[in-house]
């Protein structure tokens, strides 16, 4: 799929949002929806469409990233206006990026359910395992949904049209439809691809996200054993933790369990955003400036408290984030440059991490200077196996099983050259300490991956308490948090609100969600 670049083509009419606000005709030379599904190669070029989705600039290509990593204490902004407000939980119902998510994800559940229910109905062999590819994307969407706006959400089960108002979900209901949706997708998923269709969703990626449903409900027991038997499938670390950040190490990369797929320098006349060049740092001034996305100061103090082996600085955080402590150039420059001639990155750091540093410098030295919208090309690694494994640990620490939680942890650490937790510590952590540690543990290693936000909620952290400060487990260190979180207005801040032409066009969406 890498190489046929996730084309948005052939879908007939889906609907954009739950609540039928309008129909989208994906393909204007489209004849009938009846007469495009008859063979397997057009459920497959369907499916490659919902696969699209993921590449649509509100999704992938940055906001996703920007949503959750400014409402998190991993991030903050150099914008005004709606950032700025989504940073400091200063928003008014109508910040788009409150309200994106839902149209988006729908989006992705509504492009899925024609290659589901179709395929499901159709007399066509050989769908099993592309119906279950479709229903992760539709469980992928409803995960996140449910994390950003709570369970009560539109229940939406098939092909929408224009008359329907799906109702409004039970509690509870959304997870155990997820669940539902990955148990059957599971079995039919293989465990690999061909490199032509490295990207694709796996039973790995299958299993991982329903080890990740049933974290968010802080069900422990359940995920434990999924959590092992992924690490038991043969996903490893790469050896060098910055190459999973590269362009180089991407179709096959080892340690990617589910990636969204972007290529390198593609034409510019493409309307879709297989292409997009995602600035989510500053940029030098000839091509102009962005700090959509900043690093927070919390971040930077995190990866200070600890040296690698040989006293060095935690590594990871060189291929991180941007900053006075890294030796880094940014579109190649210094740090030491940047600050003495912009004033742009305004919190003392900038994401690195999936930065398209590369595309950008190339352009500056041999092409116009000015970068193309689209013209950058890292893939967006969504699950990767140092994921997994710190969520192994995390649960085997909950479920009791401290000591054998340790080597998961150390795992991780190692590849980075930390020492092992113990050694740092000079003991073996407790129980309650190791639940604390993990927590320092999730920032250092996928710090700007946009999954600290779930980490809060799951947590029960999401609120005021991430104001105050952090003391890490195995060395003593208390690190000031960014003060921003004591603006969360407790019992609205919690959810996202649903967006009000929702509920203008669907009364069965009501109530809407507290404080809103």
């Amino acid at each position: 799929m890498k190489n046929l670049i996730y084309k948005t083509i052939l879908l007939g009419t889906v609907m954009c949002v739950s609540a039928c606000v309008e129909l989208e005709q994906i393909n204007p030379n489209f004849q009938t929806e009846e007469s495009f599904w008859k063979t397997k190669q057009d459920f497959y070029q369907g499916l490659i469409g919902a696969y699209d989705h993921l590449q649509n600039d509100e999704m992938y290509s940055g906001k996703i990233q920007q949503t959750f990593n400014l409402l998190s204490d991993e991030g903050f902004t150099g914008e005004l206006g709606e950032p700025l407000n989504l940073a400091t939980f200063t928003s008014d119902m109508n910040n788009e990026f409150l309200t994106s998510l839902w149209y988006d994800f729908y989006t992705l559940i509504a492009r899925s359910y024609e290659v589901i229910e179709r395929g499901e109905n159709s007399n066509v062999t050989g769908l099993q395992g592309m119906i279950g590819e479709a229903k992760f994307l539709v469980a992928f969407a409803y995960y996140h949904l449910i994390n950003a706006y709570g369970d009560g959400i539109a229940y939406v089960d098939g092909i929408q049209v224009a008359s329907d108002r799906p109702r409004k979900a039970e509690p509870g209901e959304m997870w155990a439809f997820t669940e539902a949706l990955l148990n059957e997708a599971i079995p039919v998923l293989p465990t690999s691809y061909s490199t032509s269709d490295f990207g694709r969703a796996t039973r790995g990626a299958a299993q991982s996200l329903l080890a990740k449903v049933f974290m968010q409900q802080g069900d422990y027991a359940a995920a434990e054993p999924i959590l092992k038997q992924i690490v038991e499938s043969g996903y490893v670390l790469n050896a060098d933790y910055e190459a999973n950040f590269t362009e180089e190490l991407t179709t096959g990369n080892k340690e990617v369990v589910f990636q969204v797929n972007f290529v390198h320098n593609g034409p510019q006349e493409e309307t879709d955003n297989a292409w997009y060049f995602r600035i989510n740092t500053p940029g030098p001034s000839s091509i102009g400036i962005w700090a959509d996305q900043l690093a927070s100061e919390f971040s930077i103090r995190s990866y200070l408290v600890e040296a690698d082996m040989d006293g060095n600085p935690d590594p990871r955080m060189n291929a991180s984030i941007f900053t006075e402590y890294t030796d880094k150039t940014l579109y190649g420059q210094t740090w030491a440059w940047w600050e003495a001639n912009t004033s742009e990155i305004v919190t003392g750091a900038s994401f690195y991490k999936f930065n398209e540093n590369e595309a950008v410098l190339d352009e500056i030295n041999n092409g116009t200077g000015y970068v193309q919208w689209k013209n950058g090309g890292k893939d967006m690694i969504i699950i990767r196996y140092a994921d997994i494994l710190l969520l192994y640990a995390e649960a085997l620490n909950e479920n009791g099983k401290t000591s054998e939680a340790h080597e998961y942890v150390n795992e991780v650490r190692a590849r980075s050259n930390m020492n092992d937790l113990e050694v740092t510590a000079g003991r073996e952590l407790n129980q309650a300490e190791f639940g604390e540690q993990i927590k320092h543990e999730r920032l250092v290693e996928l710090c700007g991956e946009y999954l600290r936000f779930f980490d809060l909620k799951r947590w029960g952290e999401y609120g005021p308490k991430v104001a105050e400060d952090f003391t890490v487990p195995a060395t003593g260190d208390v690190i000031a948090r960014d003060p921003i979180f004591e603006n969360f207005r407790i019992d609205q801040d919690e959810l996202f609100p649903i967006p009000l032409d929702e509920l203008d066009l669907n009364p069965n969406l009501l109530p809407q969600n507290p404080g809103w």
